[in-house]
């Protein structure tokens, strides 16, 4: 079995798979508590992957192996500067399910990110914007008058609002909406084979205002950390 540990920026996720990489068990924590996800983790596995993408600098088991941009990974960087090793497990996941190229992953997490692996099987990068609680939480931080907001998931036909509140959440929500849909437009003008995957913490909630044609993929992260696994134990 391989563990598959996940450090983000909001939350903590263990996957569990077999070898052949089905996913056994997912288990989530809205913090870091090392105690916790040992024990979650069953004494038959045989491979423990770690991946940080937060500022945490926890110390954890000499077991564990760490993977990060300097793993090996089954393509080519076109990026000069630091990457959250993240954004590369998203888009091999995405290129281990659908087996093709090019491939587009939009992360509605913490931030929205849009990762690219072209044709040629290159990492060309793409925009990093605020995810939906950051935007909510900017618009509360950075005035004085405007409250701060859990996010609310509704997308509505009007334009109409009858509060600050559901102003808020309209401009918020529907915002990422419209930058995601724009966003795959021009890529898509790159190459129109293009596949797109929708992946993150918020995926799900945003995949039913979408466009169709985009896959909601839930562990796309975990998956891409198996594939480069796989790939580094059996290239």
């Amino acid at each position: 079995m391989i563990a598959i540990v996940e450090r983000g920026n909001t939350r903590t996720k263990l996957c569990l798979l077999s070898f052949s990489g089905i996913i056994v068990d997912v288990k989530y924590w809205n913090e870091f508590i090392l105690s916790s996800i040992v024990d979650e983790i069953p004494d038959i596995t045989e491979h423990i992957r770690y991946c940080n993408t937060s500022q945490g600098l926890e110390t954890v088991p000499k077991n564990w192996i760490e993977i990060g941009v300097d793993s090996k990974w089954p393509f080519e960087l076109n990026y000069s500067s630091r990457i959250g090793v993240d954004r590369l497990a998203l888009v091999l996941g995405a290129k281990y399910v659908c087996g093709k190229l090019p491939i587009l992953v939009v992360s509605c997490g913490t931030c929205l990110t849009f990762s690219f692996l072209d044709s040629n099987n290159i990492f060309q990068g793409g925009a990093i914007s605020p995810g939906l609680s950051m935007r909510l939480k900017a618009m509360n931080s950075f005035t004085g008058s405007l409250p701060l907001l859990s996010p609310q998931y509704e997308s509505g036909f009007s334009q109409k609002t009858f509060n600050t509140e559901s102003s808020m959440q309209k401009g918020a929500y529907e915002g990422m909406i419209y930058e995601i849909e724009q966003r795959i437009r021009l890529f898509k003008d790159l190459d129109s084979g293009l596949k797109c995957f929708l992946s993150g913490g918020d995926g799900p909630a945003f995949a039913k205002s979408l466009e169709s044609g985009i896959f909601a993929t839930l562990n796309l992260e975990a998956i891409g950390l198996y594939a480069q696994w796989n790939y580094e134990h059996n290239k």
